[in-house]
């Protein structure tokens, strides 16, 4: 037993393990040591941050969630629900929507026992889960159907409980606040 997400797919023989690698109904991932993902994270430059939210944001909405819809057959809530579930049995924190208003296309997520902020402890002097940013970004974006972006408020990296993430078009961000600024780049 892996646990109660995973064991469903492992019943169902949809969990592979193949060519040593591992397959979700027939989509690869892997699992990996948190250091290696919040190594990535210790860098303290906005600017590789920025470049590496966009690069992940760009790979979820263009290539993972289309590849989960197809597989799964979800979409909108059942896509959210989901995809909180998969990132939650797969060791990223307890994931869960705060808010989520399909209507105006804006969310806020929280994250309990997040292992790559907590490992990033007291090294990091801004929110600093860029992963995270962007997947979450890239996913919304797919289900609202509209470019959304995502801006960390509070990280357990810096001693906050709980990781929270913002997600709403760009527009509707304050960029007088310095956290936006730093998360985000300004469309013009």
């Amino acid at each position: 037993m892996l646990n109660r997400f995973y064991d469903k797919f492992i019943y169902a023989n949809s969990l592979k393990y193949k060519h040593n690698n591992f397959f979700l109904v027939n989509l690869p991932f892997l699992v990996c040591p948190v250091q290696l993902l919040s190594g990535l994270l210790e860098t303290n430059d906005p600017e590789f941050e920025k470049k590496l939210y966009a690069s992940i944001k760009k790979s979820v909405s263009e290539q993972l969630i289309p590849a989960f819809g197809t597989g799964f057959g979800f979409r909108g809530k059942k896509m959210v629900v989901f995809l909180e579930q998969y990132f939650t049995a797969s060791g990223w924190g307890t994931i869960k929507n705060v808010d989520l208003d399909f209507d105006a296309k804006k969310a806020i997520v929280r994250v309990s026992n997040n292992p790559i902020s907590s490992n990033l402890n007291p090294k990091v002097k801004a929110p600093a889960d860029h992963i995270l940013r962007g997947i979450f970004a890239g996913l919304f974006s797919r289900v609202f159907e509209e470019s959304v972006d995502c801006v960390e408020t509070h990280c357990c990296a810096l001693g906050e409980g709980d990781c929270e993430f913002i997600i709403k078009k760009q527009s509707l961000f304050d960029f007088s606040d310095k956290r936006v600024r730093r998360q985000l780049e300004a469309e013009i």
